[in-house]
């Protein structure tokens, strides 16, 4: 079997940190990262030594996509049995090198305050951009990523009917939204909130009324949450802007920890701005 005839097979098995199917986007990254590393060495991964392809990965300029070589030569290496050292201590190093990254980038960010978040939410709702508005206020109020606003709108809780997507029950007088999609899920589990606010309830009924789905295309989620940010900023920058605005608040740090799925340390060390 070819090396990514190897991959292909272990990319359509389940994703041994969200004990879940790998997306499809999350394939091609895999796949662009194997072409890249291939190129790199000029031969099999499995011909090449852990220096060489520890040396390919330090030719990335992002820490990111350094990470992204060392673990397909990580993977291809494991499902051969062959040494993987070498590897795993250059990866353990760049780990390292993403706070520093990290701390680098917040000494130059000049984002909004949390007031005008505030202000954007009211301005959309003013101006009836009830898809632009609901986004914005699930950004703010649960700290979600992109994937959890790709969800399905219905009125009848019987309807929430498949364990892998996102829901959002409409009912009378409150909304339930359920995630069961999202990045951490296999670890955190589903998550379920419930939303009393008038304004978010009627703007649900207004998009509603167009049809169930929430987000025309599965595949540009995040495009639609980017645009649909203050200043086009998106996610991300939100939840920087958020977490600062909280950093002295360890019980609301927890509750936003909790809300998007994940550790407390990995929010303060990821989206403190004065972290630097």
């Amino acid at each position: 079997m070819t090396e990514k005839a190897q991959l292909t097979t272990y990319l359509n098995g389940i994703s041994p940190v969200t004990k879940k199917p790998y997306s499809d986007n999350t394939k091609k990254s895999y796949f662009r990262f194997y072409d890249k590393l291939r190129s790199c060495l000029g031969k099999d991964i499995v011909d090449s030594s852990q220096d060489k392809i520890v040396t390919c990965s330090n030719d990335e300029t992002s820490t990111n996509s350094k990470q992204g070589i060392l673990n397909i030569g990580l993977i291809i290496r494991n499902i051969n049995k062959m040494k993987t050292d070498k590897i795993v201590d250059a990866r353990d190093k760049n780990k390292g090198k993403i706070i520093e990254d990290v701390k680098e980038k917040n000494t130059h960010l000049d984002l909004p305050s949390y007031a005008d978040l505030e202000d954007f939410v009211e301005y959309l709702w003013d101006n009836n951009k009830w898809t632009d508005y609901i986004i914005n206020y699930l950004l703010l109020n649960f700290q979600v990523r992109n994937q959890d606003v790709n969800f399905t709108i219905v009125k009848r809780k019987k309807d929430a009917t498949n364990p892998d997507l996102n829901y959002i029950w409409l009912a009378p007088k409150k909304a339930v939204y359920f995630r069961r999609n999202y990045k951490t899920s296999g670890t955190y589990g589903d998550k379920k909130n419930t939303i009393t606010d008038t304004k978010f309830l009627t703007a649900l009924r207004r998009i509603k009324a167009r049809g169930d789905v929430f987000i025309p295309n599965d595949d540009q989620v995040g495009y639609y949450v980017k645009k649909s940010t203050f200043k086009e900023i998106g996610e991300g920058a939100y939840m920087k802007i958020i977490v600062n605005h909280f950093r002295g608040n360890l019980q609301k740090l927890r509750e936003i920890a909790q809300n998007r799925g994940t550790k407390l340390e990995t929010i303060t060390t990821n989206y403190d701005i004065d972290l630097n």
